[in-house]
């Protein structure tokens, strides 16, 4: 029998982050102090699993009924299993610290969807008093409109994977994840004047960790709105309500690491709890001028629907 006990005993940092009570073999630098008994343990270890393909390509196997594992080139490998436990292997050409951001993405996107959250890709904040996700494709302009938001003010509950929570009364909550945001260069600029108050992210060239100047929420809060943003060749911000099949088809090309729904034969369980989120949130298709600075219009757009949304 394993004894979970011990495990803690040897895992000396605790963290936050998603619902969850994490010990960690290693610091993950950003999320904040645990408040209760782990109930996720991270190790660093060798992944007691074959994964299939050439020795340093990426790959990925299903391990059992609850357990995934994967290769990424020159990071190394990853086991996450049940919902409660991460094993990763840094490779030898690993740069230092970055097999932490796979921790944090790909694995917390998996072990989330073990425990039965929907793990939506996008920024959770706080835009005139409700809770909102801003998703789309990479290039969209998330990435830069969230980071306007929070240079304004608005208090964040994640960045890049915004997990879902259905609680008992049906709502659908969004978990804090941790306070910083990953800005490429240009953005950080763009937005903040510079990085030289930012931390590179190990392993990513012009990839800075950002503060939340706007403040960190730490407690789950009820999901108001999803906005998807998409850039187009027109000269000004369009928004729509999606309404419809088209609704539940937005919500599931955004959820974080699609790929691995199947994968791990949950796409009935998946389908269902999407379209219990359907039914009851109001989903924009907000679209931007692919040339220029709109953050402006966005914010202004994005803000009269939410006003106009029945509390």
């Amino acid at each position: 029998m394993h004894d979970r006990n011990s495990d803690v005993q040897n895992l000396e940092f605790h963290y936050k982050a998603f619902g969850c009570n994490i010990a960690s073999a290693f610091p993950l630098e950003g999320l904040l102090p645990a408040d209760g008994v782990p109930d996720v343990w991270i190790r660093e270890g060798k992944v007691p699993v074959q994964i299939p393909g050439p020795e340093n390509s990426h790959a990925y196997i299903m391990v059992g009924e609850d357990g995934f594992a994967f290769r990424v080139q020159d990071i190394g490998c990853f086991l996450v299993r049940g919902g409660r436990e991460i094993i990763a292997e840094p490779s030898d050409a690993c740069e230092p610290e970055a097999h932490t951001l796979f921790i944090l993405g790909t694995c917390m996107g998996a072990l989330l969807m073990q425990r039965g959250l929907l793990p939506i890709h996008g920024s959770a904040l706080e835009l005139g008093g409700r809770h909102i996700i801003i998703t789309g494709c990479s290039g969209a302009g998330k990435s830069t409109l969230a980071a306007a938001l929070n240079k304004r003010g608005s208090a964040f509950l994640a960045d890049d994977v915004a997990a879902l929570r259905e609680d008992a009364d049906g709502a659908f909550r969004i978990l804090p994840a941790f306070p910083r945001q990953k800005l490429w260069r240009d953005t950080a600029e763009r937005i903040f004047g510079g990085v030289g108050d930012f931390t590179r992210i190990p392993g990513i060239r012009d990839k800075y960790h950002v503060p939340m100047e706007g403040g960190f929420i730490r407690s789950p809060q009820k999901l108001a709105a999803l906005f998807e943003l998409t850039a187009s060749p027109g000269n000004e911000v369009m928004i729509s309500e999606v309404r419809g099949p088209g609704k539940l088809m937005t919500i599931m090309r955004n959820v974080y690491r699609p790929e691995l729904i199947e994968f791990m034969g949950k796409r009935q369980e998946h389908f269902m709890r999407c379209s219990r989120l359907g039914a009851q949130l109001p989903v924009f298709h907000l679209e931007r001028p692919e040339h220029g600075f709109s953050v402006d219009e966005q914010i202004q757009a994005m803000t009269q629907r939410l006003n106009e949304i029945r509390v």
